[in-house]
């Protein structure tokens, strides 16, 4: 983990799950979910995992696919079995074609329809083209959601990431003020070992500070994303 005393950490940074406490892509999610704008990092987030899915396909299906994720470098720092990886959807076979599509409706009916449950705020035609490529054309490759993915990348910059600094900023400077006066500095007030708002847990203990990963809660909150999704989509097959 990098020191952030001197320099603010940038929002690949934080999404990249590269910092630490208190701004560490935990620490983000729960800003983001008490101004209400997480779904933004919830999408960011899904289209990493079906890039990652999608990598083992195309890397091994032919030459010119395989340049086209050359580009697959942030894959975020989380536990192996977050993906729920399985060894028969590695490689080109007609059951790893069949998750990705799965993967990929899963993402447009969660975010990317009007009405959706968790819609995010895109250009209509941005939305319109990925609908087109993977509907009309049957395309599947991760490269079409990239128009989107920059758009709520430079959303999340534009409208939540400079508050979100400060609000850490913040919380640094108190954090550096309490221990140079040899306060115990907890983030919460609460005696407990963590904090839990809307099933992200933190942890408040100081020496668990440096070594922020992405939290169990925030982990569950996406298996259960990704299982009620699942589900309702092959009830209506």
């Amino acid at each position: 983990m990098r020191s952030l005393a001197k320099t603010k950490p940038t929002l690949s940074d934080v999404l990249n799950n590269e910092t630490s406490y208190p701004y560490s892509l935990d620490d983000f999610a729960t800003f983001l979910d008490q101004t209400f704008c997480l779904e933004n990092l919830e999408f960011y987030l899904a289209v990493k995992r079906y890039r990652y899915y999608a990598s083992n396909y195309f890397n091994s299906n032919n030459s010119a696919t395989s340049l086209l994720m050359s580009d697959i470098t942030d894959i975020p720092e989380v536990p192996e079995d977050y993906y729920f990886d399985d060894a028969s959807l590695r490689g080109d076979t007609p059951a790893h074609m069949e998750f990705l599509k799965q993967k990929l409706v899963d993402i447009i009916t969660t975010f990317i329809l009007p009405n959706s449950p968790k819609e995010i705020n895109i250009l209509s035609v941005t939305r319109d083209d990925l609908l087109t490529n993977v509907f009309q054309y049957n395309n599947y490759h991760p490269s079409i959601l990239d128009p989107v993915r920059n758009q709520v990348y430079e959303l999340m910059q534009a409208s939540s990431f400079n508050q979100f600094l400060l609000e850490a900023g913040n919380t640094e400077l108190r954090m550096s003020s309490e221990e140079s006066e040899g306060v115990d500095s907890d983030y919460s007030s609460s005696s407990s070992s963590g904090v839990n708002f809307r099933g992200i847990t933190r942890s408040t203990n100081k020496n668990n500070r440096t070594k922020q990963t992405f939290g169990a809660g925030l982990k569950q909150k996406y298996r259960k994303l990704i299982k009620t999704t699942s589900s309702k989509i092959n009830g209506n097959n």
